[in-house]
């Protein structure tokens, strides 16, 4: 009896020994490197109030999502990534995320997207674009009273003899921006009612032909509607090369061959035409020069048209060449534009820029802190 309640203890003590000798497996180091990591991404999510890499990456769409569960848009002639973004409230990055495994080329050139791309715009079905504003005419006021920050515009000086501007002289602090309008037109209209709701004055240089679209007409209603802010300048009527021939926008073909003094004057009489019914403003005797090609041939025949007053700038912020092919960031034309201003600069911008939106947003609270006011070219003659 002894032997046998002896054995059943030995086989018990035999069992509990074997349990306790079963191998644990030894972390790697892969695995506390792992662990560590998500440790602390999950520390610096909880200390910014940010979700942690596992929630951000289990609620971000990607390329490889399944479109039958996102808002697809179908690309159009002119539109850009910067414009679908602001339409659909998202970014130009998200957009390259969602689209580039379908599209390649977003990696390298977002800048060039194809009319009929077929792209995710939104994570969850059936998302509405955000409407564009258009803005009412308003009836043409006789005067143009200050605006909230004190510029003016549409007080044109006398036509008088002829005369060249870079700077314009005795201006005080101020500094005049003014913007081309002469081809590429996204985003013309994001940028006029930026001006209006900060109350910045502006002379806007549009050709015939751009006024002509459908933003220009926008354009034209907007400056219609606001002469407080906005007068209008002549930029011709195809935007060609006066002196030496060529150029154009957006076609080549009214600008081959050479330009003598009736053909200067039909460029602007042509574009004054429709400026003048697009503003209710007569842009006489404002002008600029496409490309800034002048000569003292072409000013005596803008001249003879009743445009004395030729306006170059000082300041050019090359918001027409996008960053992909060199062009300034936003941050790069803010620089530039805040740092080199001076009493009385004249500083160049296109209705169209790639970064001007962007680059506004910071120039104007800029050159307001260095005690700059932001007015036309008239507030600076008279």
């Amino acid at each position: 009896m002894r032997r046998a309640s002896w054995l059943a203890g030995l086989l018990t003590l035999l069992v509990i020994l074997a349990a306790c000798s079963t191998p644990v497996a030894s972390p790697t180091p892969a695995d506390v490197a792992s662990a560590e990591a998500t440790a602390s991404e999950t520390a610096r999510a909880s200390a910014s109030g940010q979700p942690s890499v596992e929630a951000t990456h289990s609620s971000t769409p990607t390329a490889s999502d399944d479109p039958a569960n996102a808002t697809l848009y179908t690309v159009r002639r002119g539109d850009t990534l910067a414009s679908i973004s602001r339409a659909y409230s998202t970014t130009t990055q998200q957009l390259q995320a969602w689209n580039v495994e379908r599209y390649p080329s977003l990696a390298t050139d977002p800048n060039v997207i194809e009319p009929g791309w077929e792209l995710i715009v939104a994570g969850d079905p059936n998302v509405t674009p955000r409407p564009t504003a258009t803005p009412a005419p308003a009836t043409p006021r006789p005067t143009s009273p200050p605006s909230s920050t004190g510029c003016t515009a549409g007080n044109r000086v006398a036509a008088g003899s002829a005369q060249t501007f870079r700077t314009i002289p005795n201006a005080g602090a101020a500094v005049a921006l003014t913007f081309d309008m002469g081809g590429r037109m996204d985003p013309a209209v994001d940028i006029m009612n930026f001006l209006v709701a900060n109350s910045v004055c502006a002379t806007i240089f549009a050709t015939g032909v751009m006024s002509n679209t459908p933003q220009g007409q926008q354009v034209l209603a907007i400056i219609e509607a606001h002469p407080e802010l906005f007068e209008v300048g002549n930029h011709t009527m195809y935007h060609c090369d006066l002196v030496r021939g060529g150029g154009g926008s957006p076609t080549t073909a009214p600008c081959t061959g050479s330009f003598d003094a009736n053909r200067i004057r039909k460029e602007l009489t042509d574009a004054e035409a429709i400026l003048r019914a697009g503003t209710g403003q007569n842009p006489q005797p404002y002008w600029r020069p496409p490309y800034g090609s002048i000569s003292q041939g072409v000013i005596d025949a803008a001249a003879s048209a009743g445009y004395t007053k030729a306006f170059l700038w000082d300041i050019d912020s090359i918001d027409w060449k996008p960053i992909s092919d060199g062009g300034p960031t936003a941050e790069q034309i803010a620089a530039k534009v805040i740092g080199n201003a001076v009493n009385g600069s004249n500083v160049l911008f296109h209705i169209g820029g790639y970064e001007t939106l962007e680059a506004l947003h910071l120039i104007v609270p800029g050159l307001r802190d260095r005690g700059f006011r932001l007015t036309s070219l008239s507030d600076l003659l008279n």
